[in-house]
C-alpha cells in the first residue's frame, strides 16, 4: 500500500516549513514507490478539507495522522509512517 504524505506551507516559507520541505524530499528519497510525497505552498484547497489552521503541517494518508504547527522531528515522521505500515 503507498502511503500518501501531504506538506502544508507558507508562501514565502518560514524556518519550519523550510525544513518540513527537507524532510519531505528525504522521505521520498528513503521510501520510494511506497510513498506518494505532494507539497502544497501556501494557499490550496485541500488545507481547508483536514482541517489544518496552522502551517508547517504534514497530513497522512487522508487526515489518518495529522501533525500542525510545527515542523516534526524526522525521527516522528518516520513513526507515523511505521504506523500507516511503509
Amino acid at each position: 500500500m503507498v502511503v500518501k504524505v501531504e506538506t502544508f506551507t507558507a508562501e514565502p516559507p518560514c524556518a519550519g516549513c523550510l525544513k518540513l520541505l527537507e524532510y519531505a524530499d528525504l522521505i521520498k528519497a528513503k521510501y520510494g514507490d511506497r510513498v506518494e510525497v505532494i507539497k502544497h505552498i501556501g494557499v490550496c484547497e485541500e488545507f481547508g478539507k483536514y482541517g489544518l489552521t496552522v502551517v508547517p503541517a504534514i497530513v497522512f494518508n487522508e487526515g489518518k495522522i495529522k501533525i500542525m504547527g510545527v515542523c516534526p522531528s524526522m525521527q516522528t515522521i518516520e513513526a507515523a509512517l511505521m504506523e500507516m505500515r511503509v
